[in-house]
C-alpha cells in the first residue's frame, strides 16, 4: 500500500500508527533516508492493501472501528476526499496459491504478487538457464549471517519450490503481524540474519515435467 506524506510525518509515526515494524518500512522505502518527511512524498507501508468503500454517508469513527485502525489511519489515505473513499486493510492471509503444479510462471506471478504486498523484499536475477529464464533469488533481512535455501534442482523435485514459496509467505505474515511461526518470533531473524532463497534453480527442467515438450516456430521448446 502506498500513502502520501503530509508535512511533519516520519516512518516511526507510520509504524506507530499501522503497528508495522519500522524497519520493515524502513526496508520498504530505501531512499527515504529518515527524519521528518516533506508534503507529498509516496510511502510503501507493508503489509496493508487499499479497499475501496463506496458508501456516500462516510463516518470516520464508524470507518476505523470496523476496520480495527486510528483514525489518522483513514485520514492519511484520504488527505482530498476523492471518491471513492479508501481503507487501508491489514493482509491477514496467505496472498498466493501453491497447492497446485507450481511451474515458471507461478513463481515469476507469485513473486510479482509478494513484492507488491512486501516490498522490503529483494528480488534479483542471478543468471539464465539454458533456455533463457531468469534466475531468480529472494532475499529477506538485515543480519550479516546468511542462511540459503534453494528448490527444483532437479526437475521431479517442482514441489520444493511450491513449499519455499508457502513458507516465504508464512514468514511474511509473520513478521509484518507480530506471529509466531513454528512457535518462534520471527523479528529477531530478520534483524540478525539475511535469507537467500533460489526458489527454482532449474526451470527448464520443472516447464518440461510439467507441461510436456513442443515444437514452436520450428526449435524444439519446453
Amino acid at each position: 500500500m502506498k500513502v502520501v506524506s503530509r508535512s511533519g510525518d516520519d516512518l516511526a509515526y507510520y509504524s506507530q500508527l499501522f503497528q508495522i515494524p519500522r524497519v520493515l518500512i524502513e526496508d520498504a522505502n530505501p531512499a527515504i533516508t529518515g527524519g521528518v518527511l516533506p508534503n507529498g512524498m509516496e510511502v510503501q507501508i507493508p503489509g496493508y492493501i487499499v479497499q475501496e468503500e463506496s458508501r456516500l454517508d462516510i463516518d470516520f469513527a464508524e470507518i476505523a472501528l470496523q476496520y480495527h485502525l486510528p483514525i489518522d489511519g483513514i485520514l492519511l489515505l484520504n488527505q482530498e476526499g476523492q471518491k471513492p473513499f479508501s481503507v487501508p486493510v491489514r493482509v491477514m492471509n496467505p496472498v498466493i496459491v501453491t497447492d497446485k503444479p507450481y511451474e515458471y510462471q507461478s513463481l515469476l506471478d507469485d513473486l510479482d504478487i509478494l513484492s507488491c504486498h512486501y516490498p522490503f523484499i529483494k528480488v534479483e536475477s542471478i543468471g539464465r538457464s539454458v533456455l533463457g529464464k531468469e534466475l531468480l533469488e529472494v532475499r529477506i533481512g538485515q543480519g550479516e549471517k546468511i542462511i540459503h535455501y534453494n528448490g527444483s534442482f532437479h526437475a521431479n523435485e517442482w514441489i520444493t519450490s511450491a513449499v519455499l514459496m508457502k513458507w516465504l509467505n508464512d514468514f511474511l505474515l509473520a513478521v509484518t503481524n507480530d506471529r509466531t511461526l513454528c512457535g518462534m518470533d520471527c523479528m529477531p531473524f530478520y534483524r540478525d540474519m539475511t535469507i537467500s532463497m533460489v526458489p527454482m534453480v532449474n526451470p527448464d527442467g520443472v516447464d518440461l515435467v510439467l507441461k510436456g515438450r513442443r515444437r514452436q516456430r520450428g526449435s524444439l521448446m519446453f
